[in-house]
């Protein structure tokens, strides 16, 4: 009667089961191997290491084979032991043992695989099952943990997922309505000797069928690619796309796999992606995968693009930004996003094209590697359509003189309560980045990561004139210059300083920083690192900086808002840039070369034909000191300003 009570409900099926030690197995052998390549090497893997990995199986097995008990049963104790290894033999049984036991431990082997659901897990005997299917795999993890994963080399711990059954079990498979399986057809000397091997007697005629049905269905099982459950979230797709990398990248030719993340991997490796860059692809190409459910790369057809660009557009924008995202399934993403505003679902149309170009080179490593029908797939179909470039300067308001004149006689710049209070007037005038930063940039027309993100070392004197030399460092890039460019991809500019920032003292300024041995032009703009954050770890705190000079932003919009009213024509800092090619495009005495080799490339202004951007040299610095003197002097306070910068 005790018995009827206990298994009342029917036990987990055996193809879940089985797909919960696959998972097991393949997150074990990837940790496994992980800790002890750090461990060896790192240096720290010594004998008592070794003793400990060589016990483990042993463990492993009599917990299966004993069950969990106080202590190591005697019959595991090898006579051969020294009393150290025998010590520490009873140590780890006891700490495992207490470990899987645990109800923390309970509870994360019941959450680990998303197939299984908490409302699955009715009874104690569910939980046994999950428990015998994590211990087998870690023991077949540690008897296999040092080569490329194979799970066909691991199928005979499969067999310890589900015990052989046994006459009450198909008595009580009749008591609560399950229909037994069948009687086999043969006899399988293979699988009698192999349970024999285990202490298993296959002398029943259902329990021999059950137990044969089970090793089919587990072939079966291996034999099919990666399973669907790792689409559920983005967080199992992350585990997926860890856990295969390795073998990606080992792998040649004849063992290719067409699984998504495998090919992935290998296009990382041949575009020579940095970490950043192969980041976020793999984000793009998880989502993908998070939508059309697809784990193979010959499954994606023209009508899975489409409908994979539809189900994008529906995309909360905000997805992603918090943690919690990465454990939602599809459907319920879609369920939240339904009601959004038109506004908050989508993708910007640069963030979509990015999407796209993750899924071009996805395919086109897959046709590189002879999926010569995915060559018939048309991405451009689906690609958002860049706006034109015509008139795009009227989408972001210029600085006009005045303005510019007004927003200077603001007390960031004329002087203020404190360096704390920039936006009450007072006295105190602070030399900081807040304060150079627009200054040069309406004398350079830079952009501001260009200027804010500067070396001290870039000012210099370039044919007898003082210059700013815009270009790449260790701390940022510049805009259309390759990651890894070579010096004919280089795209760094030459643009002498004006007289009025001569005046101001600037140079004074950036050997003032030299001196103290920053390398930075502006160290302020920095910003602090969060207390336990990666950048406070970091020694350089400023190379982990994503866009420079965004730590004035608040200072900069504020000042903008007081002295122009309100701001009403939404200038920006960028303003400041179109305020430079402005006036220089209308200075009848500037050629247009000179204006090009002092900005750089204008968004949405020009194509330079052959003559003007190949069959030339360098613009004279004389002629550009020239040009760039053309910019109006400004008038706001800057007598009292020049005076101090002397």
């Amino acid at each position: 009667m005790f018995d009827s009570f206990v298994f009342m409900a029917p036990p987990l099926p055996d193809d879940l089961v089985a797909r919960y030690f696959r998972h097991c197995l393949e997150a074990s052998l990837f940790t496994l191997r992980r800790q002890v390549r750090m461990a060896r090497m790192s240096g720290r893997f010594g004998a008592d290491d070794e003793t400990r990995l060589s016990l483990m199986p042993m463990i492993l097995q009599s917990l299966l084979e004993d069950g969990i008990r106080d202590s190591l049963p005697l019959q595991r104790v090898d006579p051969e032991w020294s009393p150290e290894t025998l010590g520490i033999a009873m140590h780890l049984y006891s700490v495992e043992a207490c470990r899987i036991q645990s109800p923390e431990e309970t509870r994360r082997i019941q959450l680990t695989f998303p197939d299984i659901k908490t409302s699955d897990l009715t009874s104690a005997e569910h939980t046994g099952q999950l428990r015998e299917a994590y211990i087998a795999a870690r023991l077949a993890a540690l008897r296999d943990g040092t080569t490329p994963t194979s799970f066909t080399a691991c199928r005979d711990e499969l067999q310890y997922c589900v015990p052989a059954p046994t006459e009450r079990d198909v008595v009580m498979d009749d008591r609560i309505g399950v229909e037994p399986s069948p009687a086999p057809q043969a006899s399988d000397p293979t699988w009698s000797a192999s349970l024999e091997h285990h202490g298993i007697e296959p002398t029943t005629p259902s329990a021999s069928a059950r137990v044969a049905d089970f090793r089919t269905q587990q072939a079966a099982d291996i034999a099919r690619p990666a399973p669907k459950s790792v689409c559920k979230t983005m967080a199992t797709l992350a585990d997926h796309f860890a856990a295969c990398k390795d073998a990606a990248l080992v792998a040649d030719s004849d063992t290719w796999s067409p699984d998504i993340a495998h090919v992935f991997w290998r296009a990382v490796r041949s575009e020579a992606m940095t970490p950043a860059v192969a980041g976020q692809r793999e984000s793009d190409i998880r989502r993908f995968m998070l939508i059309l459910g697809i784990t193979d790369v010959s499954q994606i057809t023209q009508a899975k693009l489409s409908h994979w660009s539809d189900i994008l557009r529906q995309f909360p924008k905000k997805f992603l930004r918090s943690d919690k995202d990465a454990h939602q399934q599809l459907e319920a993403i879609l369920l939240g996003a339904k009601h959004l505003d038109a506004k908050d679902k989508g993708l910007a149309a640069d963030t979509f094209r990015r999407h796209v170009k993750s899924i071009e080179l996805l395919i086109k490593r897959a046709v590189a590697e002879g999926l010569a029908e995915l060559k018939e797939l048309d991405l451009k179909a689906i690609k958002p359509k860049k706006t034109s470039g015509r008139n795009r300067h009227k989408k972001r308001a210029s600085f006009t003189p005045p303005e510019t004149n007004r927003l200077l006689s603001h007390s960031l710049w004329t002087g203020a309560a404190s360096a704390a209070r920039r936006h009450v007037p007072g006295p105190v005038v602070t030399r900081d980045g807040a304060w150079w930063i627009p200054l040069i940039l309406m004398y350079t027309g830079a952009r501001r990561a260009e200027i804010a993100g500067m070396l001290a070392s870039d000012i210099q004197e370039v044919d007898g004139i003082p210059a700013f030399i815009i270009q790449s460092n260790q701390y940022r890039g510049i805009k259309g210059e390759p990651k890894d460019a070579g010096p004919d991809e280089k795209l760094t500019r030459i643009v002498p300083i004006h007289s009025q920032l001569l005046d101001l003292g600037l140079l004074n300024y950036a050997e003032h920083i030299r001196t103290k041995g920053h390398s930075l032009l502006f160290p302020d703009v920095v910003p602090k690192p969060r207390k336990g954050s990666v950048r406070a770890k970091a020694e350089d705190p400023a190379l982990l900086v994503q866009k420079f000079g965004e730590r004035f932003d608040d200072a900069w919009h504020k000042s903008m808002a007081i002295a122009l009213n309100g701001n009403p024509r939404k200038l920006c800092i960028h303003s400041l840039r179109h305020f430079v090619n402005n006036t220089l495009i209308h200075k009848q005495e500037v050629h247009e070369v000179t204006r090009l080799d002092l900005l750089g490339h204008v968004e949405g202004s020009e194509v330079q034909n052959t003559n003007t951007s190949t069959y030339r040299e360098e613009t004279p610095m004389a002629i550009k000191r020239e040009a760039i003197e053309k910019l109006p002097r400004l008038e706001a306070s800057l007598s009292a300003w020049e005076v101090a910068g002397r």
